[in-house]
């Protein structure tokens, strides 16, 4: 299945009784769980951590959590599901795409939950109530703009290959400039990523409030809450190293 622009307006009721606000509330749902998984697992494993090394004692949980191979493993599973998730939520159920999903961020979650011992907790919560508002606001412009943000997504693609090629080069020069170039970069990329992809969302999801099928409005929504998801998590990381960097990481 593909999904495609159309030019149509927006919020009108189709006969089929789809109706493109409610995918789009769909979407923002999928993205609500999965950020509220996501992050929950996070600080819940991050609070593990904290536990054992303040108390010294070593819990099953916080052993699985600094287990290399497990992070490993972990990290693979990530990547697996990061980029077989297209390909395959179009071919199933949206029951079995909602579970690889929650499952997407659940990993996520626990790839990430060192930050609570990496990171003060405010320096965490202003990154993320920042990112919300970025998030917010980029969101509206793309749902709202006239503007055809199609091109700008290509530019924003190259950028992104950009930031990742001087990321792994980086891993090798370890070079401050280039860290925070790219970390600053990302903030931009990430924020435009947002206003595009909330647009490439709306019109899909018009033009299947049309077609009256109800499976591939599952479908969309699911794809699009994980677009979303990776654009809201990436500005947030980001945003956490600039506000860690300047309030101090201890």
């Amino acid at each position: 299945m593909s999904y495609d622009y159309y030019s149509d307006a927006r919020a009108v009721p189709y006969s089929t009784g789809l109706d493109m606000r409610a995918i789009m509330r769909q979407v923002y749902l999928w993205l609500t769980l999965g950020l509220a998984v996501g992050f929950g697992v996070s600080f819940a494993l991050g609070q593990v951590a904290s536990n054992a090394i303040a108390t010294g004692e070593a819990t099953a949980s916080s052993l699985i959590l600094f287990n290399p191979i497990v992070s490993i493993i972990a990290l693979v599973a990530y990547l697996a599901l990061g980029f077989t998730f297209y390909p395959v939520v179009r071919r199933v159920s949206p029951a079995v795409g909602a579970v690889l999903y929650l499952l997407f961020a659940a990993v996520f979650g626990f790839l990430i939950s060192t930050i609570w011992l990496q990171y003060k907790s405010g320096t965490i919560v202003s990154a993320f109530v920042t990112t919300a508002a970025m998030f917010g606001i980029m969101s509206i412009v793309g749902y709202t703009t006239k503007l055809d943000l199609s091109k700008l997504g290509s530019i924003l693609f190259m950028a992104l290959l950009g930031i990742i090629i001087a990321s792994v080069v980086n891993l090798f020069l370890r070079s401050p400039a280039i860290y925070w170039l790219v970390t600053y970069a990302s903030v931009v990329i990430f924020s435009g990523l947002i206003a595009y992809d909330t647009q490439w969302i709306s019109k899909n999801a018009a033009s299947i409030a049309r077609t009256g099928d109800s499976q591939a409005a599952a479908r969309i929504a699911l794809v699009g809450a994980f677009r979303l998801f990776l654009d809201f998590i990436n500005l947030f990381l980001s945003l956490l190293r600039i506000f860690g960097g300047l309030n101090g990481r201890n």
